[in-house]
């Protein structure tokens, strides 16, 4: 492997994971359909399996409630303590599902790289 073809793919895959990295960061999905695009033709597998993941972790108990839920109490004097939790995601679940979308996509830049050396490699021994 030639040292400029370590520079590129090595240049490439940093491109698509911090693409990645500032779109799940920030909420903002035009960085990471940026990554998704550059990460063509891995990215068609990475981005549903992403997807399957996050699906599969939301159906984790306590990852994702889709409903209200609170206590009270009333003391003596006639105090009224209330909580209530409106269906905020447990923060493991904000926490991971992010990390497991950016490493799809940077995984998807490696899978190219290796695809475009072996494609390269075959080349060279057809003599092209």
């Amino acid at each position: 492997m030639s040292r400029r073809w370590l520079v590129v793919s090595t240049v490439y895959i940093i491109a698509a994971g911090v693409l990645a990295t500032v779109g799940f960061a920030l909420a903002n999905p035009l960085p990471i359909l940026l990554a998704a695009l550059i990460t063509i033709p891995c990215s068609v597998v990475a981005l549903p399996a992403y997807y399957l993941a996050y699906g599969l972790l939301a159906q984790l108990p306590g990852a994702n409630p889709s409903s209200s839920s609170g206590s009270g109490s009333v003391s003596s004097d006639g105090a009224v303590t209330s909580t209530t939790s409106t269906g905020m995601p447990a923060e493991w679940f904000t926490t991971i599902t992010p990390i497991i979308g950016v490493g799809a996509l940077v995984a998807a830049a490696i899978a190219n790289v290796f695809i475009a050396r072996a494609f390269a490699a075959q080349r060279n021994r057809r003599g092209h």
